[in-house]
């Protein structure tokens, strides 16, 4: 069993095809130990996991300080590596704001921020931090978290990361978030490579199929996956577990709105989207598969996906993945999910 690689947009950036995704070791939404951050890190490197996703908003800075720590002791043309830009570290004395990052810096919090100069220090400060010179594919990160933050971005941010491009420092922009829509608009500016988009093509939720994925592939834009799992539905779907980062109670459809992960549309509620997945449990379970398998393979059918990205947070969840991710599923299992209407009729499925 292997770990295949894909190309980002029409970039010589590869990624391998199960990415790690590194904001569980910044402490979310649990405190992860160093020494299961690292035996984690080495269990995925082991299997032939070679791309790996941070952030300066990921504790503060501490999971790339983790990343770093382990990646130095590797051959640095064997990974690729992503961090972002859009929120800068700064020292604090006062109560943080979000304690969602757990066992984070006391003294240290995050800001949005999408100037040209913040922008540049955000990478300089990563840099440091990953202890590297350079980085692979630099994102844009949740700039829809506020009305202000799209033109900010256009003046400021995406210039300095097309200076930081032409000049080396990074081989790929992308721009990550949760929503479509202002991911088209970003696809028009003509710069990026890649998106990273959460949770928007998905085995539960395809909507990107309507007007994102069309703009991207006449865009050479590829995507990188995150939220497979969509919050934790797609692997025990209950009441008690989360969409879109939000517990799937009556509160539902308002709290995704004032969180801005998204606007949910007019048929949207907790209970469409309980049903859906208790639907498609029951058609894997005809099949003898489990939701979390059928999960993880569904994106990959599809070559503008580059990568899907997952949080890992010990040994045995890496080898998990890993094990599902080269599972085989038969292409009956597909068509019958269309032919149920689970799955739009579009969608690319793998053929085994």
């Amino acid at each position: 069993m292997t770990v295949k690689k894909r190309f980002i947009g029409k970039t010589n950036v590869e990624v391998s095809e199960l990415g790690f995704g590194t904001a569980p070791l910044g402490g979310w939404p649990v405190e992860v130990s160093d020494q299961n951050a690292q035996s984690s890190l080495q269990k995925a490197w082991d299997l032939g996991i070679r791309y790996f996703d941070t952030a300066p908003l990921y504790g503060s800075g501490m999971s790339e300080i983790r990343l770093g720590n382990f990646l130095k002791n590797q051959n640095r043309n064997e990974f690729t590596i992503s961090t972002k830009v859009g929120r800068l570290i700064v020292d604090t004395t006062k109560s943080k704001a979000s304690e969602k990052f757990i066992g984070s810096p006391i003294d240290k919090d995050s800001e949005f921020n999408f100037s040209y100069d913040a922008t540049m220090k955000s990478l300089e400060d990563s840099l440091q931090r990953l202890d590297l010179n350079e980085i692979d594919i630099l994102y844009l990160h949740d700039p829809d978290n506020h009305p202000d933050h799209f033109q900010d971005a256009k003046d400021g941010a995406i210039k300095a990361m097309i200076k930081l491009r032409d000049e080396g420092v990074v081989k790929a922009i992308g721009c990550g978030m949760n929503q479509n829509e202002m991911l088209i608009e970003f696809a028009k500016e003509g710069c990026f490579d890649c998106f990273l988009l959460a949770g928007r093509y998905t085995l539960l939720d395809q909507t990107s199929l309507d007007q994102l994925i069309p703009v991207c592939e006449k865009n050479n834009i590829t995507l990188v996956l995150g939220g497979v799992f969509n919050s934790g539905i797609l692997i025990d779907p209950s009441p008690e577990t989360y969409f879109d980062y939000s517990k799937l109670d009556n509160h539902w459809v308002r709290n995704v709105t004032e969180s801005l992960v998204r606007k949910p549309k007019d048929h949207e509620s907790a209970e469409y989207w309980l049903q859906k997945a208790y639907k498609l449990r029951h058609a894997c379970e005809k099949f003898s598969l489990q939701l979390k398998q059928a999960a993880i393979k569904f994106p990959y059918g599809n070559s503008i996906v580059s990568s899907c990205l997952f949080g890992m947070t010990s040994p045995k969840q890496v080898n998990e993945n890993f094990q599902l991710y080269n599972s085989k599923i038969d292409k009956l299992f597909w068509e019958y999910l269309k032919e149920k209407n689970l799955i739009r009729k579009e969608v690319i499925t793998h053929e085994n």
